[in-house]
């Protein structure tokens, strides 16, 4: 058995951003994309589940997020259309189908929005809710001034996986909510879910 200790992964966070974030922007500049890229350490365990060996440096898995500085002080849905339609499809949800998601938040007096777009962990490390972990250091670092985190329950469409509108899909989707929800995450609207209290966030 492989054990990993979330307090032995390192995170390497990437934003290529031009110029200083502000509000003089074009809109398709103002948000920043992020990616982080996580590896750990592993040790094999003995029968008793005690660490062994010298551990070995592994490749943890990958997560890509966009944060929106003070998304309350902005014409959101100008902003995000203006980058892409998957974040388009955020600002659209949070302006018309939910708006007293910002509001309730107090946005209206600044505060970050944070898109999670993917978070994928190595199938041999699943299973430990290393996926938390890493969203919990994402907004511990860069996600200091984040006041809403949305990201949408639904498994990215891949080469083998489960057809959308299958029971499997079906089932996916049912399990990335009870993962999510596990963190602190309410359900929003459609596939989306919203976490706007990150006290709690950091006890998960």
């Amino acid at each position: 058995m492989v054990a990993l200790d979330p307090q032995y992964m390192t995170f390497d966070y990437r934003c290529e951003y031009r110029g200083i974030p502000g509000p003089d922007h074009d809109v398709e500049d103002y948000p920043m994309n992020w990616s982080v890229a996580v590896d750990g350490t592993v040790w094999e365990q003995d029968e008793a589940g005690i660490p062994i060996g010298d551990g070995e440096e592994v490749h943890v898995g990958d997560a890509r997020f966009t944060v929106v500085p003070d998304a309350g002080l902005i014409d959101l849905f100008d902003t995000l259309d203006a980058v892409d339609q998957e974040l388009a499809n955020v600002a659209e949800m949070l302006t018309i189908e939910r708006p007293d998601l910002m509001t309730s938040a107090g946005m209206e007096l600044g505060g970050d929005l944070l898109v999670l777009s993917s978070l994928w962990i190595d199938s041999k490390y699943r299973g430990h809710r290393i996926g938390h972990s890493v969203l919990e250091a994402i907004l511990g670092t860069v996600g200091r001034a984040t006041t809403l985190v949305i990201l949408q329950a639904s498994p990215a469409p891949t080469d083998g996986g489960p057809e959308e509108g299958s029971p499997e899909h079906a089932a996916a989707k049912d399990a990335l909510r009870r993962y999510w929800s596990d963190f602190g995450f309410q359900e929003a609207a459609g596939d989306y879910l919203v976490l706007g209290d990150m006290a709690d966030a950091s006890d998960a």
